[in-house]
């Protein structure tokens, strides 16, 4: 009975890690359109505000990358 509770608990963290990674993707790309419409404010072309909009958050799947740890670490 114990590995049979055990084996759900997983299954479950695992879903829960799956919607905590679609959040994280969906706050990063806010965070990324923020940029570039301040970026586009500022008088840059829509190609150059999606650079350096990038560049400022370090580029999307690195900055993923990076924070997963640390996600994963708390949760």
């Amino acid at each position: 009975m114990r590995r049979l509770r055990s084996w759900f608990l997983r299954l479950g963290g695992l879903f829960r890690r799956q919607q905590r990674d679609r959040e994280f993707s969906t706050e990063m790309q806010s965070h990324l359109q923020l940029h570039i419409e301040d970026n586009l404010r500022a008088g840059m072309t829509a190609a150059q505000a999606r650079r350096e909009a990038l560049m400022k958050l370090g580029g999307l799947e690195q900055t993923k990358e990076t924070t997963r740890p640390a996600r994963t670490s708390v949760l």
